[in-house]
C-alpha cells in the first residue's frame, strides 16, 4: 500500500510539474517564433513588449525550475541541515532587499539588532524568501517581518495587510501546486513556495503555521525550539520529506 501511494505521488508530481512548465515554455517559444518570422516588421514598442514578455517568462521558468529541484532533493533526503549562529536582523534585511527589489520600501523589518538564531543559513533563506515573496504577491503593504526569542522558541513572523487567505483554502495552504481561486485567475505563483518553506521548517524540528493577521491580512510564523542544533555539529540532520 505504501509503495503504491509513493508511485501515485510520484506520477502526480510529474504530471503537475509538466503542466506548470508548459505555460511559460509555450510563451517563450511563441515570442521567439514571432521575432524570427516577423522581427523586421515590428516597431520599437512591439519589440519592447516582446522583450518584457521574455524577461518575465524567463524569470518564471527560473523560479519554477529552482523550486522543482528543491522538491526533488527534499524527497530524496539529499539536503543536509547544518545550523550555525546567524545575526537575524542583518540576514533579514539582506534577504528583503534581494527578494523585494524595488518594493523593498513596502517591507518593514522589526527585529532586534542583537537577536541571533542558530539555524542553517540556506534553509533560513529559503523560508524567509518564500514568505516575503508570497506576502508581496498576494497581500498588501506594509509587509511586516518580526522576530524574537519567546517561550523557549525562536519565532519569525511575516504578515501583510491584504485580504488574507480564504477560510476554505487554509487546509490546502501547504500542499504542493495548490493555489487559491484568486491566484489561479491571475496566474500568480506556482503553488510550491509554502510547501518548500514548511519542509525546511520541519528539518529544524520546527513548524510553519498560518493565522489571520490583525486587523486583516495573512500571518505566517516560523517557530523553532530555542537553542535547537546546539550539538548538531556532532551529527547532521536530514530534512524531513514533504
Amino acid at each position: 500500500m505504501a509503495l503504491e501511494r509513493a508511485d501515485e505521488l510520484k506520477s502526480n508530481f510529474i504530471a503537475l510539474a509538466a503542466h506548470e512548465l508548459r505555460a511559460p515554455v509555450t510563451s517563450v517559444n511563441g515570442v521567439i517564433q514571432t521575432l524570427h518570422d516577423r522581427g523586421d516588421l515590428l516597431n520599437d514598442d512591439q519589440r519592447a513588449l516582446l522583450s518584457e514578455m521574455l524577461r518575465e517568462q524567463g524569470r518564471r521558468l527560473g523560479l519554477l525550475v529552482e523550486q522543482l529541484l528543491d522538491l526533488s532533493r527534499l524527497d530524496a533526503d539529499a539536503i543536509e541541515i547544518e545550523p550555525e549562529p546567524v545575526p537575524v536582523r542583518e540576514r533579514v534585511e539582506e534577504l528583503v532587499r534581494s527578494t523585494a527589489g524595488e518594493r523593498a520600501t513596502e517591507v518593514v523589518v522589526e527585529v532586534p539588532e542583537d537577536l541571533e538564531a542558530f539555524v542553517d543559513p540556506s534553509a533560513f533563506d529559503r523560508i524567509l524568501t518564500n514568505l516575503v515573496a508570497n506576502a508581496l504577491r498576494y497581500g498588501e503593504p506594509p509587509v511586516i517581518v518580526r522576530a524574537e526569542q519567546r517561550d523557549r522558541h525562536f519565532r519569525l513572523a511575516v504578515e501583510d495587510r491584504g485580504p488574507g487567505v480564504p477560510e476554505d483554502f487554509v487546509p490546502e495552504l501547504f500542499e504542493r501546486f495548490t493555489r487559491s481561486a484568486r491566484a489561479q485567475e491571475r496566474g500568480m505563483g506556482t503553488g510550491l513556495g509554502l510547501a518548500i518553506a514548511r519542509s525546511y521548517a520541519n528539518a529544524h524540528s520546527g513548524e510553519l503555521v498560518y493565522e489571520p493577521a490583525s486587523p486583516n491580512g495573512a500571518k505566517f510564523e516560523l517557530v523553532l525550539p530555542k537553542g535547537y542544533g546546539t550539538d548538531v555539529r556532532a551529527h547532521r540532520l536530514l530534512v524531513y520529506r514533504l
